[in-house]
């Protein structure tokens, strides 16, 4: 059997979200989740690696099964990771992790998953030590990293204080991937500031092709050596941002796989993430769009932004 084509390397978890007015979960949480989840609804062939625990309930882990993602790489030792993502009245989050997985190591990858099209590392905080991650973005014939869980919003606060420099972490990770994705809200972590045009900049000249900065309803800041682009966010009726940049992810690199066009790519993974901000409660197979959704919502956005 072929690797899947792409393969989410990061923990799941088991996730209660906290709004200013109420409490909701558990869900399955986490940028693998909502990557793999979302990218096996738009017929890619996904597969994941990560590390959960007999604590995981067996109901959660439905979505993977349900849509086919490879769980070959799928672990089970000790503990599963749970998360608390706590957002503030202005829509600020802190992640809080009462229990954790152990790292991911590069023995924890199936032989068969070698040579897969693109390695996506999607980290909450210490999923995959720095250590390891050359050796790990190397199972791909194209990496691609998240950067939360390398001075981005995803990290601990004692994870952060233990940081040296959050901007030299970023880097030193950018540096060993292909394609380098973060939000703005990451991008004011790492750099103490909101200035995604200079980060994009900085981030690129560590060696990545492609860096994407994601801005919520402004869109998304696309960068490579020969140009850049500020792509705009579809309008959508939002409830719960909650995995937005995840499935943007998906959306992403499931187009990236079929021609590098960083454009039409990041059109693509703007109409998934819209989908799926549109409803919440965690990673659901149902708030996944299929790739026809996907594309009609393209066609209807970015008919004058870019040719489909």
């Amino acid at each position: 059997m072929r690797p899947p084509d792409l393969v989410c390397i990061g923990h799941l978890v088991r996730e209660m979200i906290r709004f200013p007015d109420r409490v909701a979960g558990p869900f399955l949480g986490s940028p693998t989740a909502y990557c793999s989840v979302a990218a096996a609804r738009q017929d890619t062939r996904t597969g994941l690696v990560t590390v959960i625990g007999p604590d995981m309930p067996g109901a959660l882990l439905a979505p993977i099964t349900d849509t086919g993602v490879d769980t070959r790489g799928l672990l089970v030792d000790q503990v599963t990771t749970a998360s608390e993502l706590v957002y503030d009245e202005q829509g600020h989050k802190e992640i809080r992790y009462p229990h954790r997985a152990r790292p991911i190591e590069p023995a924890d990858i199936p032989l068969a998953y070698q040579g897969c099209l693109v390695a996506y590392v999607c980290t909450m905080d210490n999923d995959v030590r720095l250590a390891d991650l050359a050796e790990i973005a190397a199972v791909g014939q194209m990496s691609a990293v998240d950067l939360g869980g390398y001075g981005g919003v995803h990290m601990s606060l004692d994870s952060r204080t233990a940081v040296g420099s959050l901007s030299r972490l970023a880097e030193d990770v950018a540096a060993q991937f292909d394609v380098v994705k973060a939000s703005d809200e990451d991008i004011a972590a790492i750099y103490g500031d909101d200035n995604h045009e200079q980060a994009a900049k900085r981030l690129l000249g560590c060696g990545p092709a492609v860096v994407l900065i994601t801005r919520g309803v402004r869109g998304v800041h696309v960068l490579t050596a020969d140009q850049q682009w500020q792509v705009p966010a579809l309008p959508a009726h939002v409830v719960d941002t909650t995995g937005g940049g995840d499935t943007f992810m998906a959306g992403f690199l499931s187009e990236y796989l079929r021609g590098q066009d960083p454009v039409r790519s990041t059109c693509w993974g703007c109409a998934t993430a819209s989908y799926v901000i549109e409803s919440t409660s965690g990673v659901r197979t149902d708030r996944m769009p299929v790739r026809e959704q996907v594309l009609d919502r393209v066609i209807g956005g970015y008919r004058d932004f870019c040719r489909f």
